[in-house]
């Protein structure tokens, strides 16, 4: 049994599935919701990405420069081709794997070994894989944020234990946000 018996993945129902979870479960506060479209033809790629990448960044960029903030989309967008790149060799050819190992250890395996070690792709559902991909992606970057929080309170908790003038200017900061918060509530009771 050759790689002509397994499923295969084609990259156009790839980048429509992933299109289709972003579209139906967007990110929180994202600048654009990620649109993948991989194209044959490098002129035309790179009219798109330079339209709908390269464009947006550098406007978003002098937006950002005008209000006073630092510029950080080109430095985005950057990082973001870095990585195309990387993939684009990947992306661009077809590949054809020889499966007859997979298919020897199948034949070889047991009915409970099967069930225990499930290697048969052919069950795959690539679409619902997909989707459980990307679900998972917003996931991870809600666990780093809240992982990163957790350890700045705990690296802030331990330099205030051992330092008095970190201690002080914790308390400092607490009383004065209880202050700002009993001035407005105040404040906001006052008729004029």
């Amino acid at each position: 049994m050759g790689s002509a018996h397994f499923l295969s993945v084609c990259v156009a129902s790839a980048q429509n599935c992933i299109n289709m979870t972003f579209k139906t479960n967007p990110l929180e506060q994202a600048f654009r919701r990620p649109n993948v479209n991989l194209r044959s033809n490098p002129f035309t790629n790179q009219y798109w990405t330079t339209v709908s990448h390269t464009l947006p960044a550098m406007l978003y960029d002098a937006f950002l420069l005008l209000t006073g903030q630092k510029p950080r989309m080109m430095k985005t967008i950057t990082r973001l081709h870095k990585a195309m790149m990387v993939l684009e060799y990947f992306t661009s050819h077809s590949w054809i794997w020889n499966t007859d190992n997979l298919t020897m250890l199948m034949n070889q395996m047991g009915a409970e070994d099967r069930k225990v070690f499930n290697i048969d792709v052919r069950q795959l559902h690539w679409a619902e894989y997909m989707e459980n991909y990307c679900m998972g992606t917003k996931k991870l970057r809600n666990i780093r944020y809240t992982f990163n929080t957790v350890l700045v309170v705990f690296i802030w908790r331990i330099f205030i234990a051992r330092s008095q003038m970190a201690r002080n200017i914790w308390y400092f900061v607490v009383s004065l946000c209880f202050k700002f918060l009993s001035y407005f509530r105040a404040s906001s009771t006052m008729r004029y």
